[in-house]
Order: C-alpha cells, then structure tokens, then sequence
C-alpha cells in the first residue's frame, strides 16, 4: 500500500513538472513573439544617405519593428524601405544581440523623364516628390523609358564629338524623334534611320559652321538624302 502511494506520488510529481514546464514554455514564447525576451534596442542606417533624411527612413520602419530581435520581418523593413522614392536597394541584418543595421543604396538620376518623373542608368523609372535641376529631359510614350534612354546615349555622343550638347529627346506617339540643344536649336529626326541622318548632318557641319554664324533654329533631317537648316535671328 505504502508503495503504491508512493508511486502514485511519483507519477503526480512528474505530472506537475511537465505542466510547469509547458507552462513556462508558453510564457516564454508569449515574450519571444511580444519582444520581451531579446528586445529591438536600435536601428542604425548607413550607406548613401544624400538625399533621404533619417526622419523619413524611421517613418517608413516604424510600423515593422514589432516582434524584438528575432521576431521582426526583415522583409517586410526592407520593403519598407525600398517603398521611400530615393531609395534604389536596402539591405536589413541583424546585429548581435540587439541591433538593426539598414544599408541604403540611393538612385542616381540620370535624366528627368517627363514632367515629374526621374530616370536610373537602368532605364528606371521613379517618382521622388522634389526634382532636381540640370538633367537632360527625355519623354516618351508609356513603357518606353530604356529605349528613349538608349537613344539619347548614342546621339548624345555623335553629338558632343561635334561640339553640340543635347538636352532634350522626345519620342512621340507617332514614334518620330526630336531633340533639342542646349543653344535652343531643335532637331527633327523622323521615324527613320535615326543615327544614319544625324550622321549625314554632322558630316557637313563643320563646313556649315565657318560660313553661318547664327545659332541653329531647326534642322530637319526627315529628307530621304539631304536635309534643311534655319537660323536663329540675330537680336
């Protein structure tokens, strides 16, 4: 009987040993997924940080920082951030034992594309709130971003290697090019053999210019072997 009892007592022991221990189980899980345990103590951003404000960055963050050191959705920090206009890529890591570390890569606008969009050297398209002065100014029908951009590039050298500087290419809906020189002169390239008539105009340039002294107006290259010149008047 004793023995019985004592077994009894045994197994009652166990018993509230693994209760405790669930419960102790519990409860810490509760406190890993509220942060509790190993708490989130600081975000720190680095990287290429000129145009974004720190501000701005822990706005974008605040809402993802629930869940402590091991609970918080990197993913959703780095969406977060890659959300914000000036921000190209982020990386998010965790920094033992309580620390978030932010690497920004910024985008680098190498044109403005249309009224209120800027473009990437990949031919990206973002839409920051304050646009910069002094870039080239391109446009274009929708989903034509990479190849208005790649147009630019190649006639922009023919170009400079003439001593001409473009600053506008526009692409319009009938798919005719035109582009316009930073002394206001404004070239009419048509639809066709883009490269092949700008070529053919600045073979002749260098001829043109030691007998005309006035500022070009309009060329229009769209003749099928030549092209036309006007002049800017003399004020």
């Amino acid at each position: 009987m004793i023995k019985s009892f004592r077994q009894g007592t045994r197994v009652l022991i166990w018993i509230g040993l693994g209760l405790a221990l669930s419960a102790a189980a519990s409860v810490s899980l509760e406190h890993w997924r509220s942060g509790q345990v190993m708490p989130l103590d600081t975000v720190r951003f680095d990287g290429e940080l000129g145009r974004l404000q720190e501000t701005e960055l822990r706005e974008a963050v605040a809402g993802a920082l629930d869940g402590g050191f091991l609970g918080i959705d990197v993913g959703l920090i780095r969406r977060s951030v890659e959300a914000l206009a000036w921000v190209d890529t982020a990386t998010v890591r965790r920094v033992w034992p309580d620390a978030l570390q932010i690497t920004i890569s910024e985008q680098k606008p190498v044109a403005q594309w249309g009224e209120q969009a800027l473009m990437n050297g990949a031919g990206q398209v973002f839409r920051p709130r304050q646009l910069p002065t002094g870039l080239p100014r391109l446009s274009g029908p929708p989903g034509s971003a990479q190849r208005v951009l790649n147009r630019y590039r190649e006639l922009r050298a023919m170009l400079m290697a003439a001593g001409l500087e473009p600053t506008e290419l526009t692409l319009d809906e009938r798919r005719a090019w035109t582009l316009t020189l930073a002394a206001g002169g404004v070239i009419q390239l048509g639809r066709e053999a883009i490269a092949a008539r700008l070529a053919r105009m600045l073979a002749a340039w260098p001829e043109i210019t030691t007998t005309q002294q006035r500022a070009l107006a309009v060329a229009d290259l769209r003749y099928p072997n030549g092209f036309s010149l006007r002049w800017q008047d003399k004020d």
